[in-house]
Protein backbone atom coordinates (compact mmCIF):
# COMPACT_ATOMS: atom_id res chain seq x y z
CA UNK A 1 0.00 0.00 0.00
CA UNK A 2 2.81 2.40 0.87
CA UNK A 3 4.51 1.63 -2.43
CA UNK A 4 1.39 2.64 -4.32
CA UNK A 5 1.13 5.95 -2.40
CA UNK A 6 4.78 6.70 -3.06
CA UNK A 7 4.31 6.06 -6.78
CA UNK A 8 1.31 8.39 -6.91
CA UNK A 9 3.26 11.18 -5.14
CA UNK A 10 6.26 10.73 -7.42
CA UNK A 11 4.03 10.74 -10.51
CA UNK A 12 2.33 13.98 -9.35
CA UNK A 13 5.68 15.63 -8.78
CA UNK A 14 6.93 14.53 -12.20
CA UNK A 15 3.77 15.90 -13.86
CA UNK A 16 4.12 19.28 -12.11
CA UNK A 17 7.78 19.51 -13.08
CA UNK A 18 6.92 18.72 -16.69
CA UNK A 19 4.21 21.40 -16.76
CA UNK A 20 6.61 24.02 -15.34
CA UNK A 21 9.21 23.09 -17.92
CA UNK A 22 6.64 23.40 -20.70
CA UNK A 23 5.57 26.85 -19.44
CA UNK A 24 9.17 28.00 -19.35
CA UNK A 25 9.65 26.70 -22.90
CA UNK A 26 6.50 28.52 -24.10
CA UNK A 27 7.62 31.90 -22.69
CA UNK A 28 8.35 34.27 -25.54
CA UNK A 29 11.70 36.04 -25.43
CA UNK A 30 11.52 39.78 -24.72
CA UNK A 31 11.81 41.99 -27.74
CA UNK A 32 14.90 44.17 -27.93
CA UNK A 33 14.36 47.73 -26.58
CA UNK A 34 11.03 46.72 -24.95
CA UNK A 35 12.09 48.31 -21.65
CA UNK A 36 13.19 51.47 -23.47
CA UNK A 37 9.86 51.70 -25.28
CA UNK A 38 7.97 51.28 -22.01
CA UNK A 39 10.07 54.06 -20.47
CA UNK A 40 9.40 56.38 -23.42
CA UNK A 41 5.66 55.65 -23.23
CA UNK A 42 5.63 56.52 -19.53
CA UNK A 43 7.46 59.78 -20.27
CA UNK A 44 4.99 60.70 -23.02
CA UNK A 45 2.03 60.11 -20.70
CA UNK A 46 3.71 62.11 -17.93
CA UNK A 47 4.39 65.07 -20.23
CA UNK A 48 0.81 64.93 -21.57
CA UNK A 49 -0.53 64.95 -18.02
CA UNK A 50 1.66 67.94 -17.10
CA UNK A 51 0.50 69.86 -20.17
CA UNK A 52 -3.14 69.13 -19.33
CA UNK A 53 -2.63 70.32 -15.77
CA UNK A 54 -0.88 73.45 -16.98
CA UNK A 55 -3.61 74.18 -19.53
CA UNK A 56 -6.67 73.57 -17.38
CA UNK A 57 -5.53 74.04 -13.78
CA UNK A 58 -2.18 75.81 -13.45
CA UNK A 59 -0.33 78.58 -15.28
CA UNK A 60 3.22 79.81 -14.91
CA UNK A 61 3.43 83.60 -15.24
CA UNK A 62 6.45 85.92 -15.28
CA UNK A 63 5.96 89.25 -13.52
CA UNK A 64 6.66 92.27 -15.72
CA UNK A 65 7.43 95.64 -14.16
CA UNK A 66 7.47 97.09 -10.63
CA UNK A 67 3.72 97.54 -10.02
CA UNK A 68 3.52 94.76 -7.39
CA UNK A 69 6.55 95.73 -5.29
CA UNK A 70 7.35 94.79 -2.59
CA UNK A 71 5.24 91.63 -2.87
CA UNK A 72 6.53 90.66 -6.31
CA UNK A 73 9.34 92.11 -8.38
CA UNK A 74 10.12 92.22 -12.09
CA UNK A 75 11.00 88.79 -13.57
CA UNK A 76 9.62 86.82 -10.63
CA UNK A 77 7.80 83.67 -11.70
CA UNK A 78 4.51 82.73 -10.06
CA UNK A 79 2.08 79.86 -10.45
CA UNK A 80 -1.62 80.64 -10.75
CA UNK A 81 -4.73 78.47 -10.76
CA UNK A 82 -8.34 79.05 -11.78
CA UNK A 83 -9.59 75.66 -10.55
CA UNK A 84 -12.85 76.22 -8.63
CA UNK A 85 -11.73 79.81 -8.10
CA UNK A 86 -13.88 82.78 -7.04
CA UNK A 87 -12.12 86.15 -6.60
CA UNK A 88 -11.84 87.35 -3.02
CA UNK A 89 -10.39 90.33 -1.17
CA UNK A 90 -6.62 90.38 -1.06
CA UNK A 91 -6.07 87.78 -3.78
CA UNK A 92 -3.19 88.36 -6.19
CA UNK A 93 -4.68 87.64 -9.61
CA UNK A 94 -3.46 87.26 -13.18
CA UNK A 95 -5.56 89.18 -15.72
CA UNK A 96 -5.75 88.97 -19.50
CA UNK A 97 -4.55 92.43 -20.45
CA UNK A 98 -5.83 92.07 -24.02
CA UNK A 99 -9.36 91.77 -22.64
CA UNK A 100 -9.33 95.05 -20.73
CA UNK A 101 -11.59 97.92 -21.69
CA UNK A 102 -9.00 99.96 -23.63
CA UNK A 103 -6.58 98.16 -25.96
CA UNK A 104 -4.16 101.10 -25.96
CA UNK A 105 -2.61 99.99 -22.67
CA UNK A 106 1.14 99.44 -22.81
CA UNK A 107 0.54 95.90 -21.53
CA UNK A 108 -1.63 94.97 -24.51
CA UNK A 109 -1.52 91.25 -25.13
CA UNK A 110 0.39 90.35 -21.95
CA UNK A 111 -0.97 89.09 -18.61
CA UNK A 112 -0.86 91.61 -15.76
CA UNK A 113 -0.80 90.89 -12.04
CA UNK A 114 -2.79 92.92 -9.51
CA UNK A 115 -4.47 92.53 -6.13
CA UNK A 116 -8.25 92.30 -5.66
CA UNK A 117 -9.44 95.20 -3.52
CA UNK A 118 -13.20 94.90 -3.98
CA UNK A 119 -15.67 92.53 -5.65
CA UNK A 120 -19.11 92.93 -7.23
CA UNK A 121 -21.58 94.78 -5.02
CA UNK A 122 -18.90 96.46 -2.86
CA UNK A 123 -18.37 100.19 -2.73
CA UNK A 124 -14.89 101.66 -3.09
CA UNK A 125 -13.64 105.12 -2.17
CA UNK A 126 -10.11 106.53 -2.16
CA UNK A 127 -9.01 109.64 -0.30
CA UNK A 128 -5.99 110.58 -2.41
CA UNK A 129 -5.07 113.44 -0.08
CA UNK A 130 -4.53 111.01 2.81
CA UNK A 131 -3.67 107.92 0.77
CA UNK A 132 -6.54 105.97 2.33
CA UNK A 133 -8.68 103.30 0.66
CA UNK A 134 -12.20 102.50 1.90
CA UNK A 135 -14.26 99.45 1.03
CA UNK A 136 -17.90 99.57 2.12
CA UNK A 137 -16.97 102.66 4.18
CA UNK A 138 -14.33 100.76 6.15
CA UNK A 139 -10.69 101.88 6.03
CA UNK A 140 -8.49 99.09 4.69
CA UNK A 141 -5.40 98.06 6.63
CA UNK A 142 -3.03 97.30 3.77
CA UNK A 143 0.21 95.94 5.16
CA UNK A 144 1.17 94.65 1.70
CA UNK A 145 1.48 98.02 -0.07
CA UNK A 146 4.77 99.78 -0.76
CA UNK A 147 3.37 103.30 -0.30
CA UNK A 148 0.01 104.88 0.51
CA UNK A 149 -2.47 105.50 -2.31
CA UNK A 150 -1.73 109.11 -3.22
CA UNK A 151 -1.23 108.52 -6.94
CA UNK A 152 -3.95 109.82 -9.28
CA UNK A 153 -2.48 110.43 -12.70
CA UNK A 154 -5.13 112.69 -14.27
CA UNK A 155 -8.83 113.49 -14.42
CA UNK A 156 -9.64 110.29 -16.30
CA UNK A 157 -8.89 108.32 -13.12
CA UNK A 158 -11.50 107.82 -10.40
CA UNK A 159 -12.28 110.94 -8.40
CA UNK A 160 -10.96 111.37 -4.89
CA UNK A 161 -13.46 110.77 -2.08
CA UNK A 162 -16.15 109.71 -4.53
CA UNK A 163 -17.89 106.42 -3.80
CA UNK A 164 -18.06 103.89 -6.65
CA UNK A 165 -20.09 100.68 -6.65
CA UNK A 166 -18.32 97.70 -8.18
CA UNK A 167 -20.63 96.12 -10.80
CA UNK A 168 -21.60 92.47 -10.40
CA UNK A 169 -19.23 89.95 -11.96
CA UNK A 170 -16.35 92.45 -11.89
CA UNK A 171 -13.54 93.27 -9.49
CA UNK A 172 -11.63 96.41 -8.54
CA UNK A 173 -7.88 95.75 -8.58
CA UNK A 174 -4.75 97.71 -7.70
CA UNK A 175 -1.03 97.03 -7.68
CA UNK A 176 0.79 96.96 -4.35
CA UNK A 177 3.17 99.67 -5.59
CA UNK A 178 0.45 102.32 -5.78
CA UNK A 179 2.74 105.08 -7.04
CA UNK A 180 3.40 103.41 -10.41
CA UNK A 181 0.61 100.88 -10.94
CA UNK A 182 -1.84 101.25 -13.84
CA UNK A 183 -4.97 99.61 -12.44
CA UNK A 184 -8.69 100.03 -11.78
CA UNK A 185 -8.17 103.62 -10.72
CA UNK A 186 -7.61 104.28 -14.42
CA UNK A 187 -11.21 104.04 -15.65
CA UNK A 188 -10.60 104.32 -19.43
CA UNK A 189 -7.79 101.75 -19.62
CA UNK A 190 -8.53 99.28 -16.84
CA UNK A 191 -11.54 100.17 -14.72
CA UNK A 192 -13.67 97.38 -13.26
CA UNK A 193 -12.29 94.06 -14.53
CA UNK A 194 -14.71 91.40 -15.76
CA UNK A 195 -14.15 88.21 -13.73
CA UNK A 196 -14.15 86.20 -16.98
CA UNK A 197 -10.81 87.81 -17.80
CA UNK A 198 -9.14 86.62 -14.60
CA UNK A 199 -6.83 83.79 -15.59
CA UNK A 200 -6.40 82.66 -12.01
CA UNK A 201 -5.11 83.37 -8.54
CA UNK A 202 -1.33 83.52 -8.11
CA UNK A 203 -0.66 81.39 -5.04
CA UNK A 204 3.09 80.84 -4.99
CA UNK A 205 6.31 82.48 -6.19
CA UNK A 206 8.61 79.76 -7.52
CA UNK A 207 11.48 81.78 -8.98
CA UNK A 208 14.01 82.92 -8.04
CA UNK A 209 14.15 79.81 -5.86
CA UNK A 210 15.74 81.66 -2.95
CA UNK A 211 12.64 83.91 -2.83
CA UNK A 212 10.14 81.02 -2.83
CA UNK A 213 6.99 82.26 -1.10
CA UNK A 214 3.33 81.40 -0.71
CA UNK A 215 1.19 84.40 -1.68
Amino acid sequence: MNDINEEIIETSEDTAAAENAAEETDEKPKKPFADALDWVSCMVYAVAAMLALNLFFFRSITVSGPSMLDTLKDKDKVVATNFCYTPAYGDVVVIQADKLKNKLTDMWGEPIIKRVIAVGGDTIRIDFSKGEVYRNNELLEEDYIKDLTFFRQDDSWIEGNKEYTVPENTVFVMGDNRGVSNDSRNLPQVGFVDTRFIMGKAFVRVSPIEDFKWL
